[in-house]
């Protein structure tokens, strides 16, 4: 289903037109064309490598197209700036926020566009004027204060009020919401909604969460290897063709909850062992299959002391008060909460990056004190931290190295370091991933998803008997996140894996966990949701109500 955006339109709008563009020979843009009119709010969606973010760079004027032509309300604009784009009212909020931490709320307001007065900077008149934009956002800002000492979520909402100051008529909003949680997204996603419908503004929204797109946008638009496959109303396709447009059948299925397990019981199988890009996928709902690859380098472990692996009873530590819960071999622990919960200080304990104050901890029935991620390991407890650029890859060494850096202990023989096997067993762990690209170059060269699944594999690779993952599918796409989804419920089911795993999402929280615990003001309030208490909705009442 495609539909035909750049024809303009009397009313005018952003009309994207044939954009065409090469890297190095290797054209990633094929004649995309999208139509942004006035009050739309499009949803752009794509797996990582579709192209998002070179076309939102080619329309921001940060990169110039090979061909093909942009038309602002009907004039064909020629941009080769952000400074021309937002000239040509077009704005641009990435990711990482632009904004500079360390100045005023003001003087982020008009930086770049200082009030003068007579040659001399007026700084009355932008305390006021800038007092004035963000009381018409609802904004609680001291406009004096430093910017750096407000959530990012604060943050954001001001950047994209700048960009409205600045005249901007159409706005490309980069995964705006990856790093809000909760009600900081409902509250995000209403003020998109405002800006299109009282303002009139035409957005366009990147993003990979689609619940979040059907809420807001009018129209989705999907990209697939650099080609538009779906441009359509919301009411006209369904999240299902949506998934499957982008990343195959399966992985559609699996995140519409057909690979789910089930509810808690006798471990069992997970669903389909294919990948979306296989050539005859095995159906979606076939139980009977054999294990996941990515589990033949994870030796089965036997269960712990009378089924329980891990046991946290009464723990306290910075941002925790009361954590108690057990978590069993062979299945997935699902810990949710609402930001502040304790959720992430909760694993950093148990892997030793921060200190016990009080508790217990019982790893297979044995007193465990982590001390530290080296000897956690040791003991098989292994974290996956959440910040995958900060904390995770090593950007300058390659996949296979960055795979095998916290094992690098079996390859020595003699004192010298066997590194055609350590490259042989790395790179043959990523091919079961199916961690897709140049493996042999360094390792940020890959897109975000394949570097998530370079630090799941650099897990796996340490033999864990518990495995930490904290937002493991953050800021990845839907086929990635289908296949990492896949990949946590075989480690647990067919290699006996015990994984805790932290989400922001609840509706990762129910496909993937097998038990749940909400977390608030760092403790857990209760004893695991039963079955019928950990749908989404559930989840996310559960947790306000502990609130």
């Amino acid at each position: 289903m495609t539909g035909t955006a750049g024809t303009g339109t009397p009313d005018g709008g952003l009309d994207v037109s044939g954009i065409v563009k090469r890297y190095a020979g290797v054209t990633v843009l094929h004649g995309v064309s999208v139509l942004v009119r006035p009050g739309d709010v499009v949803g752009l969606v794509g797996h990582n490598g579709a192209g998002k973010s070179t076309l939102l760079r080619v329309i921001s004027g940060a990169t110039t197209p090979d061909g093909g032509e942009i038309r602002i309300d009907g004039r064909p604009r020629a941009i080769s700036s952000p400074s021309e784009a937002l000239a040509a009212g077009v704005a641009t909020v990435y990711q990482e926020l632009s904004l500079l931490p360390n100045l005023s709320v003001a003087q982020n307001v008009f930086l770049g566009d200082e009030r003068t007065r007579s040659g001399i900077l007026d700084r009355q008149a932008m305390r006021t004027e800038a007092g004035r934009l963000v009381a018409s956002f609802d904004l609680d800002l001291d406009v004096d204060r430093r910017l750096g000492d407000y959530p990012v979520a604060t943050r954001q909402m001001l950047e994209i009020a700048i960009a409205t100051h600045r005249r901007a008529r159409y706005l490309l909003l980069d995964e705006p919401t990856t790093s809000l949680e909760g009600a900081q997204v409902e509250r995000f996603l209403e003020r998109v909604r405002s800006l299109a419908r009282d303002r009139g503004l035409g957005i366009v929204l990147v993003d990979h969460k689609l619940d979040e797109l059907y809420q807001v946008c009018n129209r989705v638009v999907a990209l697939v290897d650099g080609k538009v496959r779906i441009d359509a109303r919301v009411d006209e396709v369904s999240r299902h063709d949506v998934v499957a447009a982008i990343a195959g059948e399966e992985a559609a299925d699996l995140l519409a909850g057909t690979g789910r397990t089930g509810p808690p019981g006798p471990p069992g199988p997970p669903g389909p062992g294919q990948a979306h890009d296989d050539a005859d996928p095995a159906p979606a709902a076939d139980a009977a299959r054999e294990p996941d690859a990515a589990t033949a380098v994870v030796a089965p472990v036997l269960d712990g002391a009378g089924g329980r692996r891990l046991e946290v009873r009464g723990l306290r530590a910075a941002g925790l008060t009361d954590v108690t819960f057990t978590a069993e071999p062979g299945r997935v622990l699902g810990i949710y909460g609402l930001v502040g919960a304790g959720r992430t200080e909760a694993l950093r304990t148990l892997v030793g990056l921060q200190a016990v104050q009080s508790g217990a901890i019982l790893l297979d029935g044995a007193p465990f004190r982590p001390g530290s991620p080296a000897r956690a390991q040791r003991e098989g407890v292994v974290y996956l931290t959440e910040e995958r650029k900060q904390d995770g890859i090593v950007p300058g060494l390659d996949s296979p190295m960055n795979v095998a850096l916290p094992v690098l202990h079996r390859y020595r023989r003699v004192g010298l370091l066997d590194r055609g096997r350590m490259r042989r067993e790395s790179d043959d762990l990523l091919g079961r991933l199916r961690v897709r690209g140049n493996r042999n170059g360094p390792v940020v060269s890959l897109s975000g998803g394949n570097q998530q699944k370079v630090l799941l594999a650099r897990a796996i690779a340490q033999r864990p008997r518990v495995l930490l993952l904290d937002e493991p599918t953050k800021g990845v796409d839907l086929g990635v996140k289908a296949e990492i989804h896949r990949i946590i419920r075989s480690l647990a089911h067919d290699g006996g894996l015990t994984v805790v795993l932290v989400s922001s999402e609840e509706e990762e929280i129910y496909e993937v966990a097998d038990d749940v615990v909400v977390m608030s003001h760092g403790r857990c309030t209760g004893t695991p949701l039963a079955d019928a208490e950990r749908t989404p909705q559930a989840l996310r009442l559960a947790a306000w109500a502990a609130a």
